[in-house]
């Protein structure tokens, strides 16, 4: 459902969970299907990266339509199947009821008697010790920064230029901007503390080991460790990924609009991927169409009716069918998973994508459908940390471990219920948050999920 440029997912629950369930098991359990997974995601991943950087630096104002139109075949080709091998691994099995995430705690809880202190081991053994892309950008900005003493003043723009463009898409999010030269210019000039992050994480990673060798793991325990921590990174680069395909595509719609005459570059990229070739020859859907969707709109897909886009009042109506046209006003209190223990009160914060973080003040409640490693600042602030989805070894759930930040996860609906400015209490030791004070009075409306 998409309704003013926020998109959210809609599944058949059963469906779901069989499917989250069947992945989970596989991965746990068939060392065969797991590896041909993670080789296919490898394979897809990278091509769409080429793919997507092929398209991106080609002058497209030399090009025919019929020469783009390849560039887009294949960069689409390569998208669609990184994205389904990426959310069937890393997807599925951490949302819904957390099958992977609980099946691994439960396990290794077993493997060690279950001891009293086993929630600081569990903490300790899924920190993710492999960088992220971002970790990456930040230690080489950070070693970038280091070598003012020794490097001219143009050695260092050279080099901080690379740096721009290799990773100035990292907030892209869905429709940019990226990163801007500016920016990076003054990220160096607070850069220098990062240059410690390749120790600390090599710390960590001793200390697990230590901690695995100290409780005698067997090799299934360390593989289990191993898939927890994988897991959760390979969520984060499927975003990273994403977001450098959209960045792709930036120019494209630019070229697009400017051979269509489109004032508005941005508006066509509420396109469904399989429409492009279309529009590039028919100009459909046109523009009245994708501000429609932009506005409100619904795409299902059924084994009975296929794929269907609706708009307007044919997508209100779908919506209110589905259960969805809901008051929460009356709701004052949610559970979830606990996730990191601790009692909090704190004005609430909705905070989805990057541009969100500037509201965010020390102490407050951030709650997020979900969180990933471009909402870490707001994080950092945030007197505790509340999501929709995810499970025990979630992004949300393993950041506020290393912060020390109450957190409680699998809401499933908190940022339907609680708004900006509500001071609410979260319990993260029972996984209870409550509404103390309603900042505003609520209106029914259609809800965002």
């Amino acid at each position: 459902m998409m309704e003013n440029q926020m998109c959210r997912y809609i599944f058949d629950r059963d469906e779901f969970e069989k499917a989250a369930h069947f992945t989970a098991e596989r991965l746990l359990n068939d060392n065969a299907w797991r590896q041909q997974i993670y080789k296919k995601i490898q394979y897809f991943t990278d091509n769409y990266f080429a793919a997507g950087e092929k398209l991106r630096k080609s002058d497209l104002s030399k090009l025919t339509a019929s020469q783009i139109i390849k560039l887009v075949q294949k960069i689409i080709y390569f998208q669609h199947y990184h994205q389904v091998y990426s959310v069937l691994a890393n997807g599925v099995v951490l949302d819904g009821r957390n099958h992977l995430s609980n099946k691994i705690r439960e396990e290794l809880s077993q493997h060690l008697g279950n001891p009293a202190n086993f929630e600081s081991y569990w903490a300790l053994l899924t920190q993710v010790t492999k960088m992220s892309l971002r970790q990456e950008k930040d230690y080489k900005m950070a070693k970038l920064a280091r070598s003012f003493k020794f490097w001219s003043r143009q050695r260092i723009y050279k080099e901080l230029k690379k740096l721009h463009e290799n990773y100035c898409w990292l907030d892209y999010n869905n429709m940019g901007p990226a990163s801007s030269l500016e920016q990076f210019e003054r990220e160096l000039k607070e850069a220098s503390h990062h240059v410690k992050l390749k120790a600390e994480l090599l710390k960590t990673k001793n200390k697990q080991v230590n901690l695995m060798k100290k409780l005698k793991f067997d090799t299934r325990s360390k593989f289990l460790v191993f898939l927890a921590q994988n897991v959760i990174w390979q969520k984060g680069f499927r975003k990273d990924m994403q977001y450098h395909g959209f960045y792709c595509y930036e120019s494209l719609l630019k070229e697009l609009a400017i051979r269509k005459k489109v004032k508005d570059w941005q508006i066509l990229s509420f396109m469904f991927p399989w429409e492009v070739e279309g529009y590039i020859k028919t100009s459909k859907p046109n523009t009245t169409e994708l501000e429609s969707r932009r506005k409100f709109s619904i795409f299902t897909v059924s084994r009975k009716e296929g794929r269907r886009i609706l708009q307007g009042s044919k997508a209100r109506l779908l919506w209110k069918k589905l259960g969805s046209l809901e008051d929460y006003g009356n709701i004052a209190e949610l559970k979830g998973q606990p996730a990191y223990a601790g009692l909090v009160r704190g004005r609430v914060k909705i905070v989805q994508i990057p541009k969100d973080m500037a509201k965010m003040n020390k102490g407050d409640i951030l709650i997020s459908q979900a969180t990933s490693p471009d909402l870490l600042p707001a994080m950092k602030k945030a007197g505790a940390i509340v999501t929709n989805t995810g499970g025990l070894i979630c992004h949300a759930a393993i950041t506020s471990r290393e912060l020390k930040i109450p957190c409680i996860v699998g809401t499933a609906k908190a940022t339907m219920v609680f708004k900006d400015g509500d001071m609410v209490e979260v319990d993260a030791n029972r996984g209870i948050v409550r509404l103390v004070e309603m900042k505003t009075r609520r209106v029914k409306k259609i809800v965002n999920y």
